[in-house]
């Protein structure tokens, strides 16, 4: 094959940007096709030019790709047709939530403050009762006096 130039193929620093910038317009010519043809020694493949009425020859590679993905994720849920559909006996479900920074800073600071208010109520019972104990245990122990001759 001579130095021939394929019509629409780029040449860049790396095989995946040349083939995202090239078009597919020699794939829409049988002539073009056909001195690709002889190079591809691989396979006895038919090829036949690409349909035009349904993307432009002169369409980059990375229209095409970006064509195909995805753009938006639309989900629509109907729980309704669901429970119709399988009729379950029972739902339950799990939550997995990772708790954030301030969520975490709230809880410590309301269980110290809880725990705060709890003790202040609790201690002055604890320490009544105890004296009240302690009391009583000296009541129950009444001194002996030992006499000896």
């Amino acid at each position: 094959m001579d130095e021939w130039l394929v019509p629409g193929f780029r040449v860049g620093c790396n095989p995946i940007e040349s083939l995202l910038q090239s078009t597919l317009e020699c794939l829409y010519n049988v002539t073009c096709i056909d001195k690709i043809k002889p190079n591809d020694s691989t396979s006895d493949m038919i090829f036949r030019a690409l349909d035009s009425t349904r993307s432009s020859p002169n369409m980059s590679v990375q229209s095409l790709v970006d064509a195909l993905l995805v753009d938006r994720w639309e989900t629509n849920v109907v729980y309704e047709y669901y429970y119709r559909q399988c009729a379950p006996l029972y739902c339950t479900y799990s939550l997995n939530m990772r708790f954030d920074k301030v969520y975490v800073f709230t809880t410590i600071i309301s269980l110290s403050g809880g725990l705060t208010i709890v003790l202040k109520l609790v201690i002055p019972i604890a320490v009544k009762f105890g004296r009240y104990i302690a009391m009583y245990c000296r009541r129950l122990v009444r001194p002996t006096v030992t006499v000896t001759a």
